[in-house]
């Protein structure tokens, strides 16, 4: 998670607050039905025709589910990659959803179910992020899974994935790992649950210390290719910086940039891959 939500720099309410982050917040306040009014309304993204068809991108989940793999990437057999953002929704999401939006770009958001409740300001902020992407689950409080109890595990998942639905309108079938960290009780219960796990195939390395712009963008400028799923993270201002320049570079290197569902069912990974969990 970023450096600057887990230091406290935007602690939950009780705690000290760094006045910048306060001031974006409260931006955030003041402009999120205005947002979410605009992102409704405008028009079609300036992506090309669909990929693939909604009830396609389903269909290909539900057989991934039922298999019970995690996946890290696509086949790599069309020109296609899905950029994912973890730890949201926070001050920097609107950006994100500008930033994608002028580069005709999708994404898919793995959302923290606490910061809904934490920051209500932001809790209209996922519905928003879905007009431009795919939504996933992350996580209740952003901890690590595995040893946890049963019951934990259910809150953990289930209870961020309700809670993620009701706040982004949208049913959630997409479910990250904190750490990419997991074992065969958290695969079970996120099959139950009818999500299915996503990992990578790209560290922007945005959540290191000492993480740079340039360091972000060359990582992901070195590694990227057709069929990468590639993990970053909304709430870096360093990410954010940079984000532009980075979805120009993909644009140019003939990379369309889609949601996790969208790659999946348009190129989906063979199970010879899935069992051996390559991601490189």
């Amino acid at each position: 998670m970023d450096l600057m939500w887990r230091t406290g720099a935007f602690a939950h309410p009780g705690s000290s607050v760094n006045t910048r982050t306060v001031s974006a917040i409260r931006h955030h306040a003041r402009s999120a039905t205005t947002a979410a009014h605009h992102a409704q309304s405008a028009s079609p993204l300036d992506a090309g025709p669909p990929v693939t068809t909604s009830s396609q991108a389903q269909t290909e989940l539900d057989k991934l589910i039922s298999l019970g793999y995690p996946v890290c990437r696509g086949a790599g057999t069309r020109p296609l990659v899905a950029l994912t953002f973890d730890d949201g929704p926070g001050p920097y999401t609107q950006k994100t959803i500008q930033d994608l939006k002028a580069a005709g770009a999708k994404a898919t958001f793995f959302i923290v179910a606490k910061e809904l409740i934490g920051w209500p300001q932001l809790a209209n902020e996922p519905r928003v992020e879905a007009t431009v992407g795919a939504i996933g689950d992350h996580t209740y409080d952003h901890i690590g899974l595995v040893g946890l109890t049963h019951d934990n595990l259910v809150h953990q998942i289930a209870d961020a994935q309700t809670l993620i639905e009701q706040h982004s309108g949208q049913s959630v079938r997409l479910f990250r790992p904190p750490y990419g960290q997991h074992d065969a009780a958290v695969d079970a219960e996120v099959k139950s649950l009818g999500m299915l796990e996503v990992l990578w195939t790209v560290d922007s390395g945005d959540g290191l210390a000492g993480a740079t712009g340039t360091s972000v963008l060359q990582t992901v400028e070195n590694n990227i290719g057709p069929g990468a799923i590639v993990l970053m993270h909304e709430n870096r201002g360093t990410t954010q910086r940079i984000l532009p320049q980075l979805l120009s570079y993909i644009r140019s290197k003939g990379l369309r940039m889609v949601t996790v569902p969208e790659l999946l069912a348009a190129d989906p990974p063979p199970l010879a891959q899935l069992k051996s969990q390559s991601c490189g």
